[in-house]
This record gives C-alpha cells, sequence and structure tokens, in this order.
C-alpha cells in the first residue's frame, strides 16, 4: 500500500472533530514562522544538558498505546 493509500485509508475514516483539526492544522497555505519565546528557549537550553538516552520511535509509540503500523 502506497504512503498516499494509506493516507486516505486513515482519512476517511477520521471522525467530524478529527477533519476540523486536520483542517486547522493543514488548511492554512502559509505558516508564519515564530521567534522562540522564553518557554521554548528554555526548552532548548534544557534539551542540550539531557544526558538521558532516547529510545526508538517504535518504543516510544508502543508505550504510548500506538501501533505505528496504524497511523
Amino acid at each position: 500500500m502506497s504512503t498516499k493509500d494509506r493516507a486516505a485509508y486513515i482519512f476517511e475514516r477520521l471522525s467530524e472533530e478529527q477533519l476540523e483539526a486536520f483542517v486547522t492544522l493543514f488548511g492554512r497555505t502559509y505558516i508564519p514562522e515564530e521567534e522562540p519565546d522564553e518557554w521554548d528557549k528554555e526548552m532548548i537550553e534544557r534539551s542540550k544538558n539531557d544526558t538521558s538516552e532516547s529510545i526508538p520511535l517504535e518504543q516510544a509509540a508502543k508505550e504510548m498505546g500506538f501501533n505505528l503500523d496504524d497511523l
């Protein structure tokens, strides 16, 4: 199944509320670039100091109850 087919499969199963969120998120033709605010800057700095190990995306998704094949 192609990516386009998978996207269409998922899209056809979205609720009206999910479709509204989709349109809100992707309906803009232009998303303006914004300067990071103080919270963003703090998170950037914290991430630079974070020495904990990362985990694979698949594992993180599984821990949150998602299956990447279904997304």
